[in-house]
């Protein structure tokens, strides 16, 4: 049975029978995998896993009752969900897991529950991020109405909305798709493994493009909405230093938001870095049909679709570092709940700074909406 899946499983250098010529060997694939994926990808979503719950634990600390809290937690959850399906996805993908010849083709078996479901988490985490960018975009440009028009309740809804549409759109591959006893030649053995119904690639082929164009509208949407905050602050920061007559107030404010939107640009680039290699891949498939799971050029595919794995785990695994130095809302939190595991070279805020205005803090504070 020969096992079709967007999410690096193992393909024969083959293509209907004929011998393909590959811009890449087997062996360098399977090198790329190995330290991609088992060793680099592993371990950070180990890291991944901790740092999820913590942020789990200081959002529902903190409360979901605002909208910025309930769409972190939000997304802490799904990127906790990831980094499991992820860690799992990188055991079947283990060149030497085939090797303990164990009664289950793991390279079947992760199509329905690692590649697919993995792709589908990712999605979510990216259209949460669309929300809470837009929404901060939206109180820069309204922040008399933003508390009217932006309330807990919709938040609500629209991350659940979120959340059924893209698990709404892989759940027809999982009727065309299911575990079964198969015979496989290159093993002489019968494995647990994945057969197909004949609508199978028709339903497969549907799915890869909508989520495609779902991950690359959301990639789009969080550069203008990051660019659009970045201008707005930009320009409230000059109209503060106008019109402030306390100069050290004034210094004060400035250093505060040029920090603020340095560390917007940083998110940025980051978000940038850690999205361009998924979405790459994603393009040239549509474009280039030889760059895909089953394409004379799978091993290629297979090598770039690592990096994007890999840079998956990296964005779901380093939200506490930025949440930690960014918000000192959720650093006090953090201390309280997990004084042990503080860390000691964050800045805390000095008693100067917290006497003066709150209108600067609150621009900091907003840096949470910006997430990789």
């Amino acid at each position: 049975m020969a096992s079709i899946n967007e999410s690096l499983d193992v393909h024969v250098s083959t293509l209907n029978g004929t011998a393909t010529t590959q811009l890449v060997s087997d062996a360098v694939r399977d090198m790329f995998i190995l330290v991609n994926h088992v060793v680099l990808s592993t371990s950070i979503c180990l890291l991944g896993i901790v740092v999820n719950i913590l942020n789990i634990c200081v959002f529902v600390k903190q409360g979901l009752k605002k909208t910025t809290n309930s769409c972190f937690f939000a997304m802490a959850i799904s990127d906790l969900c990831g980094v499991l399906t992820q860690v799992w996805h990188n055991f079947c993908l283990d060149p030497y897991v085939d090797r303990l010849n164990l009664p289950v083709d793991f390279m079947d078996v992760q199509y329905l529950t690692a590649g697919w479901p993995n792709s589908c988490l990712v999605l979510i985490t990216d259209w949460i991020t669309v929300y809470i960018t837009a929404e901060r975009c939206l109180s820069i440009a309204l922040p008399l109405k933003i508390k009217q028009i932006v309330t807990p309740r919709r938040t609500a809804c629209v991350i659940v909305f979120i959340c059924a549409i893209n698990i709404g759109s892989v759940l027809p591959l999982y009727f065309s798709a299911y575990f079964s006893w198969n015979f496989y030649p290159a093993s002489n053995k019968t494995k647990l493994g994945i057969s197909f119904l004949p609508n199978k690639p028709e339903i497969e082929s549907f799915i890869f493009t909508f989520q495609a164009a779902l991950a690359i509208l959301a990639f789009v949407c969080v550069i203008i909405f990051t660019s659009i905050l970045v201008i707005k602050l930009k320009k409230k920061s000059k109209w503060r230093q106008q019109s402030t007559f306390d100069k050290d107030q004034t210094e004060s404010m400035s250093n505060r938001e040029r920090r603020t939107v340095s560390l917007i640009i940083l998110v940025a680039i980051v978000l940038i870095v850690c999205y361009s290699p998924a979405v790459t891949c994603s393009i040239t498939t549509s474009v280039y049909p030889d760059f895909g799971i089953t394409g004379p050029q799978s091993n290629l595919f297979h090598v770039a679709w690592s990096f994007g794995f890999l840079c998956h785990s990296i964005n779901s695994s380093v939200t506490i570092f930025l949440y930690y130095n960014m918000s000192s809302k959720y650093r006090a939190t953090f201390n309280q709940l997990f004084p042990l595991c503080a860390f000691s070279s964050a800045a805390e805020p000095d008693e100067t700074s917290r006497s003066r205005s709150r209108a600067p803090e609150s621009a900091v504070d907003s840096i949470q909406s910006i997430r990789i």
